[in-house]
């Protein structure tokens, strides 16, 4: 049954999210080690790991990347639309969690449960090609100058590349390498979903319409923009399915930080993060139904 499945999907990502969140209520920590821990060794080893398990094809590295491309611009061109009718252009901080969604945290464990080892490793493209947006275009949006060498201070990109690689010419790492790099990998999902829940905690809410619209246009609009890039230029199957799903998470945490570090309404920034996690309880199982 579909909606069993999704619940069975659903359920475990929110539920540690949630745990996250009353983790916070009784303990008060700093993020920023565990920050630094999935920045700097997690996530590039999940990223090698998942990259080297199945087996990709250029086409296809290109499709995924131009896609998650096509949704950050498509957004932010209804962003700025939004922007100009309520006489806000002032706001620019709003592009921030409107344009770059949480494909990492939540996309990830969705599309592994959902669709297996073959759908991570499409995510994790498609999250590539948004950190790398995040980390260039979002911190140039914040400061309204620079940003773009901040992509080269991140192991991310140097890890894709070796990942890449090593899948394309068929390299196979020694095995004590193989293992220490899927063992650190394997602790990122639940280390994002805790780290997630833990930071939505000290959130507020605030310009409550500004924000549902902004949750909105992130969400909804960023489902309706993939689905039309994928049936303009005929993507379809797994990659469909993962372009769409990514495309459709609530806002990155990573916003707040840019937005905060950068001094750039970074209230409304949390508030439309915290709206639009909200929200994909709902339009989460929703959109899996449609791609189950």
């Amino acid at each position: 049954m579909p909606l069993f499945k999704v619940l069975s999907i659903v359920f475990p990502v929110f539920s540690i999210i949630g745990l996250g969140f009353l983790f916070a209520r009784f303990k008060k920590i700093s993020l920023e080690p565990v920050i630094e821990i999935l920045l700097y060794l997690t996530i590039p080893s999940l990223v090698i790991s998942s990259l080297t398990k199945k087996p990709l094809v250029i086409g296809e590295l290109i499709i995924v990347f131009l896609a998650a491309c096509g949704v950050v611009m498509g957004t932010g061109i209804i962003s700025f639309l939004y922007l100009r009718i309520i006489k806000r252009k002032e706001l620019r901080g709003f592009y921030l969690p409107t344009m770059f969604m949480n494909s990492g945290n939540m996309a990830f464990p969705l599309a592994l449960l959902a669709f297996g080892e073959e759908g991570l490793a499409i995510a994790i493209i498609y999250y590539v090609a948004i950190s790398i947006l995040v980390y260039s275009l979002g911190i140039y949006i914040a400061k309204s100058e620079g940003g773009f060498s901040e992509i080269f201070k991140l192991p991310l990109i140097y890890a894709s590349i070796a990942g890449i690689t090593l899948n394309l010419t068929n390299t196979i790492l020694p095995l004590p390498v193989s293992a220490t790099v899927e063992i650190l990998g394997n602790a990122t999902i639940p280390l994002m979903l805790v780290s997630l829940g833990y930071r939505l905690h000290s959130t507020h809410l605030t310009s409550l319409g500004i924000s549902i619209s902004g949750a909105l246009i992130r969400i909804v609009g960023g489902a309706l923009i993939a689905y039309a890039i994928t049936i303009t230029f005929g993507i379809d199957g797994l990659n469909q399915k993962i372009i769409i799903l990514s495309s459709s998470m609530p806002s990155a945490v990573i916003n707040f930080i840019v937005s905060y570090r950068y001094k750039l309404h970074s209230e409304l920034v949390a508030s439309i993060i915290s709206i639009s996690t909200i929200l994909s309880l709902i339009t989460t199982p929703i959109i899996l139904i449609m791609l189950i």
